[in-house]
């Protein structure tokens, strides 16, 4: 693949930002920002709580240091730090404000059995406690794009994430509810199949989604009951996750035990029919609360605005933890998801037998134009498996052992309309095959360490890794079964065919060995590089259940990073990086169909900027990716040949810039296009379902004194157009989406609550095309309500 070229004039015009900001004088610290606070009495945890809740602060403490400790009332006009002061007062314990965290230890001259639990937080100076991630529109923290935990603020790369809150507050049922909330996210498929997202353009493929950052395979609609936030690692991340898509990974981090108990029942209706149940219940036990379990429950009767659609989803997950001694945390967790639900197909270019055809039937066609059939129920399993033993080596170093068994079964019915007629009569074939699973085995294992030199302070990480990846799918059936109507859908009897038994089709095997080094020089200065070596090897089976070596190379692959903080809570930033990507499938209808191809290579160069508004992080970044290019040839083969050269600029701003909004905010920019290819006509041309522009607004506003207990809230969403075939020929218009919301909130007894939320989307019913990836014609939902009630108990 030829080398990566660079549009000069807007990277040249952020090296001249890059190098006034080093030039100018440091500020001193903004002051502190006072908060009115009314706090009653109440136990030490549940009251550090709230103040990292009002103060959008993280917390970390160690559970036992806070356990059967009660706050005094602290009401009146205070910072963070003269109000955390005054809830330690009498306590034993010591706290501090600073970066965007609160920090509590036990006080110098503490009695023995509280200075025994400061190892319990010295291995974690910085980690983000289980509660907190769920917590407000702006999560301090990630590990999504390197090893070790760090601010986002201090991080050389783009990270989104969206907390618990957001996710109930937004009552997001799926991923594609989560992602509008980033400009650089589109949608890649039908979110009634399963959930898949294109980043910066780019599709984000099987090995993109992980869980706790360990992968897993996404062929269904991953539950959001249990996940604490969802993040988003934007661009290159083949230093930390190994073979991936060049646009970034979805990683979905899951709820843990807290440091208080939790009892919640939630329910939720929309005005379709569907109803939903949920429980989550959060418990620590123990002499010293050693011991915590973290349980969701959830039952969904699943219907929509597709006429006949329906079916049903279950949760169930149980996250423990054991403190075993005062260096060593032992966890694990188990999630099941089941599902049983009709798997509808939403319209695509390729049901018509010319784009002519396609574009004639356009008018005729809106949101609830689907193909489906009553006895084409897709039945999906998800089972995960996971534990990590963290161990702390003295103060400086910890070593992390991690495993992770994800496996994903189902059975595919799906109805393929074909030579469709300008009435709405179409060929309907079916392609059947029962028994798939996707397999996902990875294990890890890091060493982390702080090391000073001089005046250089290193944060090291290295270790190994190793997943597997196996499909198993059969031959199955794919054939002609009837006749169908779209606009009036009559019944097809079931042909029931029978089809020979799944088999071990691919298995994919990384093994590496990676290193990375954070060096501060100063307050100011870090510089990031890594090195990952990983050996891939690709084989494909056969119904005898023989395996054939395809690929089998090793490549290391780089990424280098510079952060500079010309004041404090901002920071500028310039990295590279280098990657790998799991070649795609071959899809439906091709002539190769499920072929699995081999890696492709992919550069990245990035600039950008972050700053801390109040309690608000903006960020904007300039980035250009260059990959390999996949697509479906004028002979029906699925094929790599070329490139993609994608550079773009976005722009985010997400947190509480006052004490009673909060905000998420963004607009991207993007120039995608092939750059290489034999196939000169589509040199130039812009990807299917990528837009140049998109951008989001999401508001929250508490009405405090005026209406307490009362929010409103609102979203605007702007899409641009899309190109829906690969010569441009058609580009899909552009959409505005209106979104209306309200919370209403109940104090209970005993620091309980309750909370009514109601949220309307698509308010003015706005019929659009929200994705057209591959061609798919797939429209925005018409306007809808859904509505919760959230209660502790």
């Amino acid at each position: 693949m030829r080398k990566a070229r660079f549009i000069p004039l807007p990277f040249a015009f952020a090296s001249l930002l890059s190098a006034a900001a080093v030039a100018a004088p440091v500020q001193p610290p903004a002051p502190a920002p006072v908060l009115r606070l009314d706090l009653a009495s109440r136990p030490l945890g549940d009251a550090l709580n709230e103040l990292a809740r009002q103060a959008n602060l993280q917390l970390g403490f160690a559970p036992a240091l806070v356990s059967g400790k009660s706050a005094p009332a602290v009401a009146g006009n205070y910072t963070a730090q003269q109000a955390l002061e005054r809830l330690l007062q009498g306590s034993g314990l010591v706290g501090k404000v600073e970066q965007g965290a609160v920090l509590v230890r036990p006080a110098p001259g503490a009695p023995e059995q509280v200075l025994m639990k400061e190892v319990t937080l010295t291995a974690a100076p910085l980690a983000e406690p289980a509660q907190a991630r769920e917590q407000g529109y702006r999560v301090r923290r990630s590990s999504a794009s390197g090893f070790r935990e760090q601010a986002v603020l201090d991080t050389p790369f783009s990270v989104s994430a969206f907390s618990a809150e957001l996710i109930q507050d937004q009552q997001a049922k799926s991923l594609a509810d989560v992602v509008k909330n980033d400009p650089s996210v589109t949608l890649a498929s039908d979110p009634m199949w399963f959930d898949r997202v294109m980043v910066r353009g780019f599709y984000l493929g099987v090995d993109a989604v992980k869980r706790d950052g360990l992968t897993i395979n996404d062929q269904g609609s991953i539950a959001l009951q249990n996940k604490a936030s969802v993040e988003v690692a934007k661009g290159l991340s083949a230093l930390r996750h190994g073979l991936t898509s060049p646009g970034g990974v979805v990683n979905y981090i899951v709820k843990r035990p807290g440091a208080d108990s939790l009892s919640r029942l939630t329910i939720s209706a929309n005005d379709d029919g569907a109803l939903g149940a949920h429980a989550d219940l959060g418990r620590r036990f123990g002499h010293d609360r050693q011991f915590g379990v973290r349980l969701n429950a959830a039952a969904d009767k699943l219907r929509n605005h597709v006429p006949g659609y329906k079916g049903d989803k279950q949760l169930v997950s149980g996250a423990f933890e054991w403190q075993a001694s005062d260096a060593l945390l032992l966890e694990a967790d188990i999630e099941r998801q089941r599902s049983e639900k009709q798997g509808p197909g939403s319209p695509n270019i390729l049901w018509w037998n010319t784009l002519a055809e396609a574009r004639a039937a356009f008018s005729r066609l809106d949101a609830k134009s689907y193909a489906a059939q009553d006895w084409a129920v897709e039945p999906n399993r998800q089972t995960y498996l996971g534990a990590r033993a963290t161990y702390q080596l003295g103060e400086q170093w910890k070593l992390g052992l991690a495993g992770h068994r994800a496996r994903l079964a189902r059975d595919q019915r799906s109805i393929n309309p074909r030579a469709m007629r300008p009435n709405g009569d179409y060929d309907a074939s079916l392609y059947f095959s029962p028994d798939q699973e996707r397999n996902n085995t990875s294990v890890q294992l890091v060493l982390e360490g702080d090391v000073r030199s001089g005046a250089l302070a290193h944060a090291l990480a290295v270790g190994v890794d190793s997943v597997r990846r196996d499909m198993l799918y059969g031959d199955g059936f794919s054939g002609p079964i009837g006749q169908g109507k779209l606009f009036a859908p009559r019944p097809i009897a079931d042909p029931a065919p029978v089809v020979g038994a799944a088999y071990l089709a691919n298995r994919a095997d990384q093994r590496a060995l990676f290193a990375t080094d954070t060096i501060s020089l100063g307050a100011q200065w870090q510089v990031f590089g890594g090195l990952r070596h990983t050996r891939i090897a690709i084989h494909s089976g056969s119904p005898t259940g023989a395996l054939r070596k395809t690929y089998d190379k090793a490549a290391t692959t780089p990424a280098l990073g510079l952060l500079f903080k010309p004041a404090p809570g901002m920071s500028l930033y310039a990295s590279y990086a280098e990657g790998l990507e799991q070649g795609g499938a071959a899809p439906l209808g091709s002539s190769n169909q499920n072929q699995v191809m081999n890696p492709l290579e992919s550069r990245q160069l990035e600039l950008g900027a972050k700053a801390e508004l109040g309690g608000a992080l903006l960020t904007g970044a300039l980035f250009q990716i260059d990959k390999g290019l996949e697509y479906t040839n004028a002979d029906k083969l699925y094929v790599q040949d070329g490139s993609q050269l994608h550079q773009g600029v976005e722009v985010t701003l997400g947190g509480p810039p006052t004490r009673n909004l909060r905000l998420l905010a963004g607009a991207a920019w993007l120039k995608a296009r092939v750059d290489e290819t034999a196939n000169l006509s589509l040199i130039g041309k812009r990807p299917q379902g990528v837009p140049a522009w998109q951008a989001n607004l999401f508001a929250d506003y508490a009405l405090g004194a005026l209406a307490p207990g009362l929010s409103l809230n609102g979203g605007v969403y702007y899409g641009g157009k899309k190109a829906v075939d690969l010569h441009n020929t058609w580009m899909a218009s552009g959409y505005l989406r209106f979104d209306a919301g309200v919370r209403y909130e109940q104090a209970l007894a005993s620091g309980r609550r309750a909370v009514l939320r109601l949220t309307l989307e698509n308010l003015a019913d706005r019929r659009y095309l929200a994705n057209t990836n591959g061609g798919a014609l797939t429209f925005g939902a018409p306007r809808s309500a859904r509505a919760s009630l959230a209660m502790d108990f």
